[in-house]
């Protein structure tokens, strides 16, 4: 109980005296009362009062009129009252207050009494652990921890923190080391990355929750393993039954080592084994019972599974450790044996090759050999004897079937294993020689043919034609057939070309013989074609194309084109594959000069006779050609005038004089040219031709203009036509025609 006394009036006073009187975990029950003390021997007062009490500030009772009452250096308690207080987080002291008033006729006034009720914090419980923790692993340095919250509020386990601790021994070691703080967490918190960690360590992570009431349970996870470091030693030593190694990994936490050898004549490591498992103490030994012959090293790395010993997650694995070398010698292996391969087939007469690979496990050289054979029939094999050389080379005159096999010695005293025995046939190769053609070819389509003696018969046949080196045709022919048809849908030569013509033939006994011949293409060509040009108004050149009749072995004209060949060598193709008495047009030929059409014939063989036709395209008057096409044109009527201007590009400059003189400019040119011309002339009058020089005018800014001179230009046309409709008397024309770079009309 606490007690606590309020201002003295007179001799009287308020007592405020309170309590707890009953707790629960969250709140308190508060009882509180005001007490009214007389505090001096013979002061006697008598009546009623007025009181009020008040518990952490709220009032929780008050009386104006107590009743009757008595006090003589005593006290009487004139009001109590009650109330339930929460607890908070720690402990507290609860005020409870006290007021009394007395309006008697001796001493009358009000007293106020205060006082402190020590109450205890929130009884909380101790927070449940953090649940689902788990980790992951993200380097050798660094390991990701999640978990879910588990705390409970309604039952008082809240978390105000979450705490994670780890322990990390190193270098093999399992003890020594003490746990240490990574991270204190706010209470929310639900992962986190903890680094600092190494390789080559063991790492423990704990996790729990802490409140008012203390720390959870801690939840401590499986050792988590970093890349472990080399095995620190490896020996090996040569035993009667093998290899004995010996392997000392104490620097590090192996699951399981990893044991690979490799000897002198190897280029890549082998593995022995990657499950060998280390007893409780070190070295840990195995056997490698069956080591190569030669010079040997052996190397081991450790095996650690990432978590703890489960296999199925991440494994690490740490660098190699060599050991020293061991030296083995033993009696070479079988042989491999390189020709005659198994089941081949070697021609009669000449030798055939003995060579084999030696198999010496050891590493030594082979230092002698030894080869047998026989023919099938034969019970008695053939022996030859020799050193260093992996080669023999054997005449056999028979055919027939035979087998063959060889064994080795190295620096062992013994003879190594003997080879299997091969087997191979002698038999005599197929012969073969081309008949046709016989000589030059000179018509398609042609034939090839060939004669082949081979006792054992034909097995398969190919025919193959090259064009300086490049092949162009080739295709298997029927073993019982002797020639082939070369026509143009399957290869068609192109004149004067030189021809390989190879045939080759696979016998019954697999052996193959070819043979070629070398042939020239000389085609005859066809008849030369017949050529007539004749001219139109426009003054295009109409080319008509005849075909010449062959005669004796000329073959006949398939097609023909035609180039045009103007005075100053320039070639323009004006059109290909004509048929018999087909026209070409040229809309646009030179006037009044001599030039040329070339007309070729093309026969099926693709021989051809070429014909040059010289013509020339009169004209009194010049002529100007509209369209893409050219396809419209107005030629010049009587009293035609045309004038040329030629404009050159320069750039000119004055230059200082140090005398002081004027000085004319210097000037350089620009190899730009500009070129114009005007062009007039004059009909008379006609409606029908005043409107076609009004419509080509109105439509075409372009076109091509020739004159008598032979000139011939593409021009930018600017066309002005004036006539006296009224007396209709002649229809006056005029060009300004800018030159620009040639183009050729669309045909």
């Amino acid at each position: 109980m606490a007690d606590g006394y309020g201002n003295v009036v007179g001799y009287w006073r308020c007592h405020v005296a309170a309590w707890v009187t009953s707790s629960d975990d969250t709140s308190d029950v508060i009882h509180v009362e005001a007490r009214w003390q007389s505090i001096a021997a013979h002061w006697n007062y008598s009546g009623w009062v007025a009181a009020t009490v008040w518990i952490n500030g709220q009032q929780v009772n008050h009386t104006n009129n107590s009743g009757n009452r008595y006090i003589d250096n005593s006290e009487t308690t004139v009001l109590t009252g009650d109330l339930r207080v929460a607890k908070t987080e720690g402990a507290r002291n609860i005020t409870c207050s006290a007021s009394i008033a007395w309006n008697g006729s001796i001493h009358p006034g009000t007293s106020n009494a205060n006082v402190g009720v020590p109450v205890a914090g929130i009884n909380y419980k101790t927070p449940n652990p953090p649940k689902n923790v788990t980790w992951t692993r993200v380097d050798d340095t660094a390991t990701n921890l999640t978990w879910q919250a588990a705390y409970d509020n309604n039952a008082l386990k809240p978390w105000k923190q979450v705490i994670i601790d780890r322990i990390m021994y190193t270098d093999g070691a399992t003890t020594g080391a003490s746990w240490g703080n990574v991270a204190t967490l706010n209470w929310n918190a639900v992962n986190y990355k903890a680094t600092g960690q190494k390789t080559n360590t063991r790492i423990g992570y704990a996790l729990y929750a802490r409140n008012q009431k203390g720390d959870s349970s801690h939840v401590n996870l499986l050792y988590l393993y970093t890349t472990p470091a080399a095995p620190k030693s490896l020996t090996a030593v040569k035993t009667e039954t093998g290899v004995t190694l010996s392997c000392d990994a104490s620097n590090t936490y192996p699951y399981r080592l990893e044991l690979q050898r490799k000897s002198n004549l190897d280029t890549d490591w082998t593995s022995v084994t990657d499950d060998w498992q280390p007893g409780a103490t070190w070295p840990a030994t195995t056997v490698d019972s069956e080591p190569p012959a030669g010079t040997v090293t052996y190397r081991a790395r450790v095996i650690r599974p990432a978590y703890s010993d489960d296999t199925t997650k991440t494994i690490l694995t740490g660098e190699w450790t060599e050991s020293n070398t061991v030296t083995t010698i033993t009696p070479p292996l079988a042989p491999t044996i390189l020709t005659p391969t198994a089941d081949g087939v070697y021609p009669a007469g000449t030798s055939v090759a003995f060579a084999w690979k030696p198999n010496h496990p050891d590493g030594s050289a082979q230092s002698a050999a030894q080869v047998q054979y026989r023919s099938t029939s034969e019970s008695t094999a053939h022996t030859a004897d020799v050193s260093s050389q992996t080669t023999v080379q054997q005449t056999i005159s028979g055919t027939g079937t035979y087998v063959m096999r060889v064994r080795t010695k190295g620096l062992h005293e013994d003879w190594g294993a003997w080879s299997d025995w091969v087997t191979f046939t002698v038999a005599y190769a197929p012969s073969v020689v081309v008949t046709s053609p016989s000589g030059d070819i000179t018509a398609s389509p042609f034939t090839v043919a060939w004669s082949v003696a081979d006792e054992t018969g034909v097995s398969q046949q190919r025919v193959t034609i090259l064009s300086e080196g490049v092949e162009k045709y080739s295709t298997l022919v029927d073993p019982s057939e002797r020639s082939l048809v070369v026509n143009a849908s399957k290869y068609l030569p192109s004149n004067n070309a030189r021809l390989t013509i190879t045939v080759a033939v696979r016998g019954g006994s697999s052996l193959t013989a070819s043979t070629s011949v070398l042939r020239e293409v000389k085609y005859t060509p066809p008849a030369d074609p017949m050529v007539v040009v004749e001219a139109d108004d426009a003054y295009a050149a109409h080319i008509t194309i005849s075909f010449g009749t062959p005669t004796g072995s000329q073959p006949e004209t398939l097609y023909a084109s035609v180039h045009r060949i103007l005075p100053d060598g320039s070639e323009l193709l004006m059109a290909d594959r004509l048929t018999d008495n087909q026209q070409a047009v040229d809309v646009l030929p030179p006037l009044n000069l001599d030039y040329q059409y070339r007309v070729v014939a093309y026969a099926a063989s693709g021989a051809v006779a070429t014909v040059l036709h010289t013509a020339n395209i009169q004209a009194d008057f010049g002529i100007l050609n509209f369209g893409s096409d050219a396809g419209q044109y107005l030629r010049f009527g009587y009293d035609m005038t045309v004038s040329h201007t030629r404009s050159h590009q320069t750039s000119e400059f004055h230059f200082a004089r140090g005398d002081g003189a004027d000085a004319f400019p210097s000037s350089y040119e620009l190899n730009q040219t500009d070129g114009s011309m005007n062009v007039t002339g004059m009909w008379e009058w006609d409606q029908e031709w005043y409107l076609k020089c009004l419509e080509l005018a109105e439509e075409y800014a372009y076109a091509w203009y020739r004159e008598p001179s032979g000139l011939r230009a593409y021009v930018k046309a600017e066309q002005s036509v004036s006539v006296d409709v009224k007396e209709r008397k002649d229809i006056q024309y005029s060009a300004d025609l800018t030159r620009l770079t040639w183009e050729e009309p669309v045909r």
